[in-house]
């Protein structure tokens, strides 16, 4: 018999239930010259004992120092009882001298030859618990108040009280994710009288020069 080694190599294909295991593939050093990529938070490996470590991912700093200026945005999603659909525009936060307290200013345009609209409200954050409580008149006179939670840099998780249009009874949690100095976007749910949340749409942010 010839001398030698048998080697095997097996791949799993993840949803597969053919119901017999394959051995696992032993693993082995790549070629040389070969630039690994390291998974989040890791390192290359550049030679025995040696690595460099990847850039973190950038985060922002909680607090109304990130919002203060003018943002263009672009909101795309379906009208409901407190929007009326797809819309684009600018919001302006001013911090009231040196407090937590920003004063909130909107106004743009409904797409599709629709009429222009405006919009107000205020938001102060509590340093201590990382929260941002806000209050809202919207276009159609809808008042909202809640409150987001930005315990985590990298996004805020927000949820309103209840509030009466109509004969309905609604809440909105949005999700604001926090992307860079200069770009934010927002994920926005609507829940009637009690209902699971439903998607509204999606809005995108970016700040002025």
């Amino acid at each position: 018999m010839k001398r030698g080694a048998i080697v095997a190599a097996c791949m799993f294909i993840f949803g597969a239930t053919t119901g017999a295991q394959q051995p696992q593939q032993t693993p082995q050093a790549p070629p040389a010259g070969t630039v690994q990529t390291p998974p989040p938070g890791g390192t290359v490996a550049t030679g025995p004992g040696r690595g460099r470590p990847t850039p973190p991912q950038p985060q922002q700093k909680q607090g109304v120092e990130y919002f203060v200026g003018t943002w263009d945005f672009t909101w795309t999603g379906r009208e409901s009882a407190i929007t009326a659909g797809p819309r684009t525009g600018s919001v302006s936060f001013t911090r009231r001298g040196t407090s937590n307290t920003l004063d909130v200013r909107s106004e743009g345009k409904v797409e599709d030859g629709g009429a222009a609209f405006k919009e107000s409200g205020s938001a102060e954050w509590n340093e201590a618990e990382k929260t941002l409580a806000m209050n809202e008149t919207l276009a159609n006179g809808t008042q909202l108040a809640g409150t987001g939670n930005w315990s985590s840099p990298l996004a805020i998780r927000y949820e309103s009280q209840p509030t009466s249009v109509g004969k309905q009874t609604l809440k909105v949690r949005r999700t604001y994710q926090i992307i860079s100095a200069v770009s934010f976007t927002v994920a926005e749910e609507l829940s009637i009288d009690g209902g699971p949340f439903q998607r509204l749409g999606n809005g995108a942010y970016s700040k002025k020069p």
